[in-house]
C-alpha cells in the first residue's frame, strides 16, 4: 500500500477501536473534497489498495442499501408520531 493508504487504514482503525468496534478488514471510503480554489472533489479509496473491483462495488452497494433503510425506518418513526399528535 501507499503511504496514503497506510495512513488512512490506521487513521479509520485507531477511530473504530476508540470507540469500541471491530478491527478494520476492508473498507471503501468515499470523501467529498474542496480544494484550496473551492473546487469540488471526490475522493474513492478502497482499503487495502488491492481491492477487486466487484468487492468495492458490493461494500458501496451494501452502504447504499443500510442507508436507505435508516432513513425509511426514521420517516416511519416520524410519520407515526405526527399520526399521533392529530389523535
Amino acid at each position: 500500500m501507499s503511504a496514503f493508504d497506510d495512513d488512512l487504514h490506521a487513521a479509520i482503525a485507531g477511530v473504530l477501536s476508540s470507540h469500541g468496534l471491530g478491527m478494520l478488514g476492508r473498507a471503501v471510503v468515499v470523501a467529498e473534497v474542496h480544494d484550496d480554489d473551492g473546487e469540488l472533489g471526490l475522493i474513492t479509496q478502497p482499503l487495502p489498495d488491492t481491492m477487486p473491483i466487484w468487492d468495492r462495488t458490493g461494500l458501496l452497494g451494501y452502504a447504499s442499501l443500510d442507508l436507505a433503510g435508516q432513513v425509511t425506518a426514521a420517516r416511519v418513526v416520524e410519520v407515526e408520531a405526527d399520526d399521533e399528535e392529530e389523535e
